[in-house]
């Protein structure tokens, strides 16, 4: 079974019931391919201690040569916004394998980060197989796109992000895409900030 297809199989299973303390009033999950940032997101901006489930990673990729550890179950944090409300933040594995993990956190987020990369040729195609997985997940009016790893000028960056914008809008074409480094706080913030907008605007 592929990834995209053991990805919407699980999704349609009916979610589990988990019993777990929280304190939040929204859930945002980050999803996206391996090595892509969605730790490095998470961590960037929890108000809290990141509870992770990152193990030595037995997949090694010529483009990720300092990728040693994957998340096997999810990672968490919270962020506390303006208004005072807190905000549940989830990190899902990007491998088929962990599909499980899925399905227990998809169907209750309150929005959905896709981390995408910017740099790889096949972006565009990268970014569809993504939206064609989610759109049989949740729903994609809660989802938004970052775009990682984009250089050069605005106008660089601009044109990067013409051809993926294409993609989102036949898809929804009212999805948030803006390009984020989630190793910088304000750009991720920035992410579940615009994602939970866009969710409250639909």
């Amino acid at each position: 079974m592929s990834f995209f297809s053991s990805f919407a199989a699980a999704a349609a299973a009916p979610p589990p019931t988990v019993l777990v303390g929280h304190s939040y009033t929204q859930r945002v999950a980050f999803v996206g391919p391996f090595g892509v940032g969605k730790t490095t997101a998470l961590r960037a901006i929890s108000d809290i201690e990141v509870v992770d489930t990152d193990v030595a990673t037995t997949e090694r990729r010529a483009d990720l040569p300092g990728k040693t550890h994957t998340t096997v179950g999810f990672d968490y944090g919270e962020l506390k916004l303006d208004d005072g409300q807190r905000v549940g933040l989830f990190g899902l594995p990007g491998q088929d394998r962990f599909h499980a993990v899925w399905r227990t956190v998809l169907p209750g987020a309150s929005a959905v980060v896709l981390w995408v990369y910017g740099d790889h040729d096949d972006a565009p195609q990268e970014l569809t197989a993504w939206l064609e997985a989610l759109r049989g997940c949740v729903a994609l009016d809660i989802l938004s796109v970052a775009v990682t790893r984009l250089s050069g000028t605005m106008q660089d960056v601009d044109a990067k992000l013409g051809p993926l914008r294409d993609v989102l809008a036949r898809f929804n074409p009212v999805a948030p895409l803006i390009a984020a480094d989630p190793r910088r706080s304000e750009d991720v913030r920035l992410a579940v900030a615009i994602a939970l907008a866009a969710v409250s605007l639909g």
